[in-house]
């Protein structure tokens, strides 16, 4: 009989390429929403600055009409910037989302494969121990009759 050979085999390996590939791009994603969180982050540090720095002027009293509203227009821009980020951040940890997805269902289908590539090869051993068993078996009766064909014909004597 001839060696096992999983017929499916071009795919199984075609699946785990796409689950590598959708490893990386889960990596990827992960990475890009981790940078957004970061920029984020600093956006707001740096909002809370302006806003600390705005409230120590005032209370000095060192602080003029035009420069108060310079420093408001700021801090309303930076809050712009801010929802901006956080709808950046949201759909980034969406993307991240749906990769995680992709990459659970790639994993399930190339467990599917090799659960059947796996049952496929022990049902070939089966076989394969089946017909070495009816060979065996065979070779047993062959010597049995031999040997019985002899105790006859000596007994016939």
């Amino acid at each position: 009989m001839a060696a096992f050979k999983f017929r499916l085999e071009p795919v199984a390996s075609l699946k785990k390429q796409q689950e590598d590939l959708r490893k990386t791009e889960l990596t990827q994603a992960k990475d890009h929403l981790k940078r957004k969180e970061a920029a984020l982050v600093n956006l707001c540090e740096h909002k809370d600055d302006c806003q600390r720095m705005l409230t120590a002027e005032i209370e000095i009293g060192c602080l003029d009409i035009s420069r108060k509203l310079v420093f408001y227009a700021y801090l309303e821009r930076l809050a712009d910037e801010i929802a901006s980020h956080r709808e950046e951040v949201a759909r980034s940890a969406d993307d991240v989302e749906l990769k995680r997805k992709l990459l659970l269902e790639s994993s399930k289908e190339k467990k599917t494969l090799e659960k059947l590539r796996q049952r496929m090869r022990e049902r070939y051993i089966r076989q394969l121990k089946k017909m070495e068993q009816a060979a065996l078996d065979e070779t047993a009766a062959q010597v049995h009759r031999r040997n019985n064909s002899g105790l006859i014909w000596k007994k016939e004597k």
